[in-house]
């Protein structure tokens, strides 16, 4: 399955703008014909971060530069391992499902303004997923899935200190990083096929 993702840190002292980027992700579950409840495991790639806007301001030599928007991105390689219930409505099914999740940071691209805090990020990080979808069949053993999820981290992606840009607003004041803690909640819209692997016992 893949999709759009729409990714929100807090970076605080900074008016933020929509970080919309893509995510894909394969994945296992289990069935029953007597219970509504499964397990399920998922490998995906998301792209997570934030933007902030910064109005126009002087450097150290007393240039004028415009205002700007500058990045954090980070690729992020996960592992969820959670539990689903599918309920039948008509020929469709409806399903929510929990996880925990496990991310590795593959790699960060920083804005110029970011620059400084390049391979500042935590390798690891770890939350949770929430998800809720349709399945709309095609055939016995394939159905479209559309689903939208939300998967805030629980552990910080970047703790950044206080940081001195080296720049000035047109005040004469100084452009500083305020001290922040980076986590991520992304949410997620995605469709996908799944395909039924159907086993027949036989005496």
């Amino acid at each position: 399955m893949a999709g759009p993702s729409l990714s929100n840190q807090k970076l605080n002292g900074f008016s933020k703008e929509p970080f919309l980027r893509y995510h894909a992700l394969v994945f296992l579950e289990s069935s029953s014909e007597i219970s509504p409840n499964s397990l399920y495991a998922r490998l995906g790639y998301h792209v997570k971060g934030s933007a902030v806007n910064v109005q126009r301001y002087y450097d150290t030599d007393n240039i004028e530069h415009p205002g700007s928007s500058y990045a954090m991105e980070f690729h992020n390689l996960s592992l969820s391992i959670g539990v689903k219930q599918r309920r039948e409505f008509g020929a469709k099914h409806f399903s929510y499902g929990f996880g925990l999740r496990g991310d590795y940071n593959v790699k960060a691209k920083f804005g110029y303004l970011f620059a400084g805090l390049t391979g500042a990020q935590n390798k690891i990080t770890y939350g949770v997923d929430v998800n809720g979808g349709i399945e709309l069949p095609l055939s016995e053993l394939v159905s479209v899935v559309v689903e939208l999820g939300v998967s805030p981290d629980l552990s910080e992606q970047m703790f950044i200190p206080p940081q001195d840009t080296g720049y000035n607003y047109e005040d004469g004041s100084p452009v500083i990083l305020p001290e922040t803690k980076l986590t991520n909640v992304v949410f997620e819209a995605r469709v996908g096929f799944r395909f039924w692997h159907k086993v027949i016992y036989t005496d």
